[in-house]
């Protein structure tokens, strides 16, 4: 065997190792974890005219109170259901369409009334944007925005900015966008308040809902409170606190945020649970309940369902066959498409599918591309992501096997078949022929930038209006703005450099890159108020200067430019350490609590909580880790947000200082692999000319610019859990449940290294 063909099959062991490792390591998880009994159906049996109260116990729902529903079965044989805990609520979803609503939430029809107090409203009216009430001889109004009494405009209860612009863009037909709640109560009307006497504000308030309206409780609400009664007047008359909704075959409930589905209402009610519930060790058998409820048990599912499931595999099964035969015909590319369709269906699925298919599936993808790279530095690129990703797929299953509630494995199972679809659909492009960079004309690349930052501020917006700090439908819409940043950061400084297009039109392309910079950065502090995305701009923005002034050709210069760029990153060290050696310097308005809980957290036991308990757990695991003695996560699950913003000091509990090192080390060649692969890119030019093709320059600030908001998110997550950064926690890159982050930012810049590199060593061969 020649020299060549050997170091060529010692690249290809090194690959197989790095595959394999992980793959190794997740079935040890998997073969070592406990033993658990999952509730598989409820059985509550009640005769006709009997009620029961059900909670935490009888229920298995580990979040659920004491006593938290009342069943009750009328005389003739229905069920009926009321939430009777104060604080928490239930969520119920008719069989026949619709979404979770609150049991507290009471649709206003025409003719209805409801009591607060010694105060009696009857709903004159409901149309689309439009509700009409009465009171004795007073008329009111409210079009899901403004109240109006006997036809006059009520005015602001706090006039102001806001105020105005809201009336703006109802004006311009955006009412839906400007929509606020109706609070009743208190003794003033105002726009958004219709004042009752003698009944607290926010005791109740009127939303708009779909094309009608509905009640619910309010701030301010508490059921020893003033009583709010609906349907007043009539039979059916009831506290809103307890009211009831009757309980058919396929309703969805949410008890304690345990999951269940009505499969049977006679002779007895069934109710499925579809997830978060009480877990018990299978040798320790579970308490005995109450007598008229029955819990049927099953293991954990890990590759075969029981049989009572076997229809929900065969959509998968089909298709992950139809896929093999296309392969095995030489139809990879639409095989690919089709398994990346099946991994979106694992997605979906991931509370019913077995445990580890979502892993194996999106490890099969990564194997495929690690054995058909044919560049040393992808395969270098692609085994450093087996090994990070392994350890958080790994790091993410021992979260949800080791944990006491069922609910836990959807985390890990969301973030490999995420992974594993992108990871197909690259492969099916690929292997169709498409997505090739040579291609990508100066017209094509503007359009599609401009198209990617539409809809990145797009889902932006609609994060602020429908969704919080955690998303909106599933989302994090923060993670495309960043991939849209980066890329109009790219093309932006790939135009300076190049030797065409004057000053006045690259000002003009500058405006692209800034309005992201500015709507990133404004969401995240206006609404979130949360410094984490300044700090990871802020080595993007040096380490892009720093990929400007390799471009320059006089030595010189360059090395002046790296100093300049050394001191800055020093200055920003120091002023981490002089605001933590005297916080007063900060602004009040800026966070300064979270900051003074950062300098010191013991007198701060509220802010500081998520910090402290990881500090514990982490000293807990020590260097050797927790895990190598036992399965069981045990107290390492108080830890809030441990699945994303904490999820490292997780793995320390479990895995040990000596991983964590090995850890940091592992992502410290990431950064540098990609950023070796960006410096590669330049070697595309031809020889003397200083300016550079849209496509090497493009890729070139792209991946600088991609591995310096990756390591910056690595930086930020590291600080947050080791407490020397004193900001709000970002998932760790390739670690913790960030499905968002991997396929909208880390993978996409992985896939345009690994092409690039690709199609280098394919012209160079």
């Amino acid at each position: 065997m020649n020299p060549s063909t050997l170091a060529r099959w010692s690249g290809r062991g090194l690959r197989l190792l790095a595959w394999l490792l992980p793959l190794l390591a997740l079935l040890w998880t998997a073969g070592r974890a406990p033993d658990w009994l999952e509730p598989d159906t409820l059985r509550i049996a009640l005769a006709p005219g009997q009620e029961r109260l059900l909670g935490r116990a009888t229920l298995q729902a580990p979040q659920a109170d004491e006593e938290h529903v009342r069943l009750r079965r009328a005389a003739d044989g229905a069920w009926w259901l009321a939430n009777v805990a104060a604080q928490k609520q239930v969520l119920w979803q008719p069989a026949r369409g619709g979404d979770h609503q609150p049991t507290r939430e009471w649709p206003l029809q025409p003719g209805a009334t409801f009591a607060m107090g010694r105060h009696l409203l009857t709903v004159l009216m409901v149309a689309p944007g439009e509700l009409l009430l009465g009171e004795a001889a007073r008329r009111w109004r409210y079009d899901g925005v403004r109240l109006y009494l006997d036809g006059r405009s009520l005015p602001e209860c706090y006039p102001g900015w806001r105020e105005r612009v809201r009336r703006r863009l109802a004006g311009l037909g955006l009412r839906w966008l400007v929509q606020r709640p109706l609070r009743l109560g208190g003794g003033v009307w105002c726009a958004d308040r219709l004042g009752l006497a003698d009944v607290p504000v926010d005791t109740a308030v009127i939303a708009a809902q779909g094309d009608g309206f509905v009640l619910r409780p309010g701030l301010a609400g508490r059921p020893e409170g003033t009583p709010v009664t609906v349907a007043a007047g009539t039979p059916q008359a009831e506290s809103l606190w307890l009211r009831t909704v009757p309980l058919t075959v396929g309703d969805r409930l949410i008890i304690g945020r345990t999951g269940y589905r009505v499969a049977a209402i006679a002779p007895d009610l069934e109710l499925a649970v579809t997830g978060r519930a009480q877990r018990w060790p299978a040798d320790a058998p579970p308490p005995a309940t109450h007598a008229a409820v029955s819990v049927r048990w099953q293991p954990l599912v890990w590759l075969w369902p029981q049989a009572g499931d076997l229809w929900l595999l065969l959509g998968p099964l089909g298709l992950g066959l139809g896929a093999a035969l296309l392969a095995w015909r030489g139809r990879a590319g639409v095989a690919g498409l089709a398994l990346a369709g099946l991994c979106l269906g694992l997605y979906l699925e991931r509370m019913a599918v077995p445990v580890l298919w979502p892993y194996l599936l999106a490890w099969a993808a990564l194997g495929v591309w690690l054995w058909r790279v044919r560049s040393p530095w992808s395969a270098t690129l692609l085994s450093l992501l087996a090994l990070l990703w392994g350890a958080g797929l790994l790091t993410l299953l021992q979260l949800g096997t080791g944990a006491a509630e069922s609910g836990w494995p959807r985390y890990g199972a969301a973030v490999a078949a995420l992974g594993g679809g992108f990871g197909w659909l690259c492969w099916g492009v690929s292997q169709n022929g498409r997505g090739r960079l040579q291609g990508v004309s100066a017209a094509q690349a503007r359009l599609g930038l401009r198209a990617l930052g539409m809809t990145a501020l797009l889902l932006l917006l609609a994060q602020v209006i429908w969704g919080d700090e955690t998303g909106w439908a599933g989302l994090q819409p923060v993670e495309l703005t960043q991939l849209a940043l980066v890329s109009a950061a790219a093309y932006a400084l790939t135009l300076q450099v190049r030797c065409s297009g004057g000053p006045v039109s690259l000002w003009l392309r500058y405006l692209g890159p800034l309005v992201l910079l500015v709507a990133v950065s404004g969401f995240a502090l206006v609404f979130l108020r949360d410094f984490s995305p300044l700090v990871l701009l802020l080595p993007g923005v040096l380490l892009l200067a720093v990929a400007y002034q390799n471009l320059y050709p006089q030595a010189a210069r360059r090395w002046l430019g790296r100093g300049v760029v050394a001191v800055l990153a020093l200055m920003l060290v120091l002023a981490v350490v002089l605001v933590q050696r005297w916080p007063q310097w900060v602004p009040a308005a800026w966070q300064s609590e979270r900051i003074r809980a950062w300098v010191a957290p013991q007198q701060y036991p509220h802010a500081s909580y998520q910090l402290r308990r990881a500090l514990e757990e982490i000293r807990i695991g020590g260097w050797r880790g927790a895990v190598w003695k036992e399965a069981v996560n045990g107290r390492a699950m108080a830890i809030p947000a441990v699945e994303s913003d904490f999820t490292p000091a997780f793995f320390l509990n479990r895995y040990g200082g000596r991983a964590g090192l090995l850890l940091m080390g592992l992502q410290a060649l990431f950064i540098v692999a990609l950023l070796t692969m960006a410096h590669r890119t330049l070697d595309g030019r031809r020889r003397g000319d200083p300016c550079l093709t849209l496509r090497i320059g493009f890729t070139y600030f792209t991946l600088y610019g991609g591995a310096a908001l990756m390591a910056a998110h690595l930086l930020v997550s590291w600080g947050t859990n080791l407490g020397f950064l004193p900001v709000m926690g970002q998932p760790m890159s390739l670690l913790s449940a960030g499905g968002s982050h991997l396929v909208l930012f880390v993978l996409p810049i992985v896939a345009l290294a690994v092409a690039s590199e690709e199609e280098r060593d394919a012209k160079l061969s």
